[in-house]
């Protein structure tokens, strides 16, 4: 790590000599690893944080983290460096990653315990777009995050998100070109992935995407039915572009959106609500970047919208599910 802006990030946060992290995580134990990941479980003097190991370069995540503050972003505490790596200390979002409580097995006879309720899941949007919103438009200077996807959103005690992962962001408003386009399938932008333009715009267009899988519990990129993902043959249908389809107004509006919908959620949601978040999810993955709303624009709806949802109650439900009906169903 280099530079004036890294030196003044660290200058903010504890430095932890290794053995300290070492005995917080019980050796780096694997019982202490959270998931599949390179982080862990640490109890830093009575205090539970997690610890994330890092090969490589972290200065720009530190730049980040050492120079935003706000709830639905997570916090960055303290670092440690130890023979090329770099331990990264954070508060611990005890219910993991997002894409822990989406795309269970088994539909609406799955694992419905782990579900997340409608209400839930648009606490969830609200506090994403609060993150994204407070980047865009709050922070000197304003940043993007990048690589938003549902592995990067967290998901604290409470269920409140928390946006994370800023290895990959880009300080500054306006457009910017790029050759090296990097980035996972289904959350990248159009004009990115054909011309490598980065702006704000890509947050909104991977924000679309989440917002559509909280929707559905579908994935952004799931392989074909009944092929193993290899070769042309497996080429991945992306959630956005299946979506695309969708209509949220007139006769058909309500039956498709219902056969859209996550068969987890029973139909226990509003209807109205439900057609509002889809159509805000479809300007934001608009493939004309200025047909997507700014990041301020989306927050106000969801905040609208999330506001409804707070007020909202099962007796209001009413007919407003309609039995589910698979897209593309005659």
């Amino acid at each position: 790590m280099a530079g004036a802006d890294v030196r003044d990030a660290v200058a903010s946060l504890t430095v932890y000599e290794y053995g300290e992290l070492e005995r917080a995580t019980a050796g780096f134990a694997e019982e202490h690893r959270i998931g599949n990941s390179s982080v862990y479980r640490a109890v830093i003097n009575g205090e539970v944080a997690a610890v994330k190991r890092v090969a490589g370069d972290v200065g720009a995540e530190v730049t980040v983290l050492g120079r935003v503050s706000h709830s639905c972003l997570v916090r960055l505490s303290g670092l440690c460096v130890n023979r090329g790596d770099t331990y990264l200390v954070f508060e611990l979002a005890e219910n993991g990653a997002l894409s822990e409580w989406l795309h269970a097995d088994g539909g609406a006879d799955g694992d419905v315990g782990r579900a997340l309720s409608w209400r839930q899941r648009m606490q969830v949007a609200f506090d994403v777009a609060g993150g994204l919103n407070y980047l865009h438009n709050y922070t000197i200077p304003p940043y993007v995050h990048k690589n938003l996807k549902r592995s990067n959103v967290l998901l604290d005690a409470h269920l409140r998100a928390k946006v994370s992962n800023f290895g990959m962001a880009r300080a500054g408003g306006g457009a910017q070109m790029t050759e090296h386009v990097v980035g996972t399938q289904g959350y990248l932008a159009p004009e990115y992935l054909e011309h490598g333009l980065i702006g704000p715009q890509l947050d909104v267009f991977a924000f679309g995407v989440v917002l559509l899988e909280l929707l559905s519990g579908k994935e952004a990129a799931p392989a074909r039915d009944g092929e193993d993902g290899g070769g042309e043959s497996g080429k991945a249908i992306l959630l956005w572009e299946e979506a695309e389809v969708l209509v949220v107004d007139g006769e058909e509006a309500r039956g498709r959106v219902a056969a859209f919908m996550d068969a987890r959620l029973r139909g226990d949601y509003p209807m109205e609500v439900a057609l509002s978040m889809v159509a805000l999810a479809l300007r934001c993955v608009a493939r004309e970047p200025r047909a997507r709303p700014l990041m301020g624009e989306a927050f106000l709806t969801l905040s609208a919208l999330h506001s409804s949802a707070l007020d909202w109650t099962t007796d209001e439900l009413g007919t407003s599910a309609v039995p589910p009906r698979r897209i593309g169903d005659a």
